[in-house]
């Protein structure tokens, strides 16, 4: 994480909160300093930040990474202060910082930081991706952490062609873009899905979407397929008994990958798979996962996601824009059931 940069006398807009809890109910829309680059920053110009569940998560204190709460001049509150959410977006270079080499001022750029949902965020130069010709700001501000997810998820399951491939939360927009890459390589994917629309706009060749809204449904609908004790991975968002049950479609020695917790619940694990099934379970966790990439194979990541994205990677669709003063109606549409396409702050 960047260190905090310097304030200038300028305000800016934000969304923030001071203490965890529900974000609909501890977010507020305020006005906080104007960060300054550093040496070797840049300031990035947002204008566009996707809500993702992540960002929820670390507006309620569940996130893996701690919010680090820093008072304005006006708190009155040495020991509080405002936390900004959001871990990506996209905009414009606005400034250099002392010695900084990196796009010049004006350039279209994503980037991948703590706290973009404010209107100006600073960052190395280093970080900062140049948006490829063709790639609209909308689509670029959800660049750094879903299709990054979805190629590593892939590389890490390692499946060969002709495996099958069992997801939850089989409509999110990582689910998409997995299914999509394991079709490229001949894997069969088995998204789970809870609306016929869904379903249809899912199925093609290569995948064949399984309708279950609860954990006995998904068994029965892997029985019917045949696909029983045969799945070689499972990618799981979702957790609970959901995530439990398609642990139980896995093929002896399958691969169980936790991404998510939709549920709020744990997997039960009964000793058995692990034991005589000898299945494996991992977890998954993209800043983790990506410290570990040298800088050799972060560079190749980066122009395998950059490909697939100027070639049509699916899951980067925007179903609402909305200003960041409207961001209850934003934190509605996030999390209603059956939604197509991701919420974009603007502004």
């Amino acid at each position: 994480m960047p260190a905090p940069a310097r304030r200038s006398g300028l305000t800016v807009r934000a969304l923030a909160f001071q203490t965890y809890g529900d974000p609909s109910h501890v977010l507020r829309l305020t006005d906080l300093p104007r960060p300054e680059p550093g040496p070797g920053e840049v300031r990035v110009r947002l204008s566009a930040r996707p809500v993702n569940p992540s960002d929820l998560l670390f507006v309620q204190g569940a996130y893996g990474r701690a919010a680090r709460f820093t008072s304005r001049p006006d708190d009155g509150a040495p020991d509080g202060g405002w936390a900004v959410p959001g871990f990506e977006g996209a905009g414009t270079v606005h400034t250099l910082g002392h010695g900084t080499t990196g796009p010049v001022p004006g350039t279209r750029v994503t980037v991948s930081a703590t706290g973009t949902w404010q209107e100006y965020v600073c960052v190395p130069g280093t970080s900062v991706i140049p948006v490829p010709r063709g790639v609209s700001t909308e689509a670029a501000c959800q660049l750094t952490v879903n299709p990054f997810t979805a190629h590593l998820l892939m590389h890490d399951v390692a499946l060969d062609p002709g495996d099958a491939l069992l997801l939850t939360a089989g409509a999110s927009a990582v689910s998409r873009m997995v299914i999509h890459l394991a079709n490229e390589r001949g894997v069969r994917c088995l998204p789970v899905v809870r609306h016929r629309e869904q379903a249809r706009a899912l199925a093609g060749p290569g995948t064949q979407p399984l309708m279950a809204d609860r954990a006995e449904a998904l068994t029965e609908a892997v029985r019917e397929i045949g696909e029983h004790g045969r799945v070689g991975a499972v990618l799981d968002a979702v957790g609970g008994t959901l995530g439990a049950a398609a642990l139980r479609c896995l093929r002896p020695a399958g691969q169980f990958v936790s991404y998510g917790m939709l549920s709020g619940h744990a997997v039960p694990v009964h000793p058995d798979d692990l034991v005589f099934r000898q299945v494996s379970m991992c977890g998954f966790w993209l800043p983790a996962r990506m410290e570990r990439l040298d800088g050799r194979e972060l560079a190749s990541l980066d122009e395998q996601v950059q490909e697939a994205v100027v070639r049509g990677l699916p899951g980067l669709e925007v179903a609402e824009r909305l200003d960041l003063a409207d961001f209850r109606s934003a934190l509605e549409y996030t999390t209603r059931s059956g939604r197509g396409g991701k919420v974009v702050l603007t502004g």
